[in-house]
């Protein structure tokens, strides 16, 4: 049976290291949240995706822009900037890699540079 084109893609993005970089992310986004706001906080956000996005909890890590719109609808824009910020220094923290410092970026950028620093980090 053959997946979908955007399955198949995440799929063949899904390598040991990127699960190591997206199951860390998974992490820093719950304690994160957890450690701003609430547990509950966490749960509903994650119950939202699913129910509002189809997007399980363990899918979060793939689809960031999701989660960055659920966060900018309640918190709006300067409240999402904060919290993934946040996310991104957990994130970089976890993994061991020095946050860069200069414009702030979005979510999926700080993920994304974690990402590529993570896999020069193993060469």
């Amino acid at each position: 049976m053959q997946a979908s084109g955007a399955s198949a893609l995440s799929e063949l993005q899904k390598p040991e290291l990127q699960d190591k970089v997206s199951e860390t992310l998974l992490e820093s986004i719950d304690e994160t949240i957890t450690n701003l706001l609430s547990r509950e906080i966490v749960d509903a956000l994650y119950l939202h995706l699913e129910k509002a996005h189809s997007v399980p909890k363990n899918d979060v890590p793939y689809k960031i822009e999701t989660l960055c719109s659920s966060l900018n609808g309640v918190f709006g824009p300067s409240g999402t900037a904060t919290i993934s910020k946040a996310i991104a220094r957990k994130l970089f923290a976890k993994l061991e890699l020095i946050f860069p410092i200069g414009p702030s970026r979005t979510l999926s950028d700080y993920v994304e540079e974690a990402r590529v620093r993570s896999r020069e980090k193993v060469s």
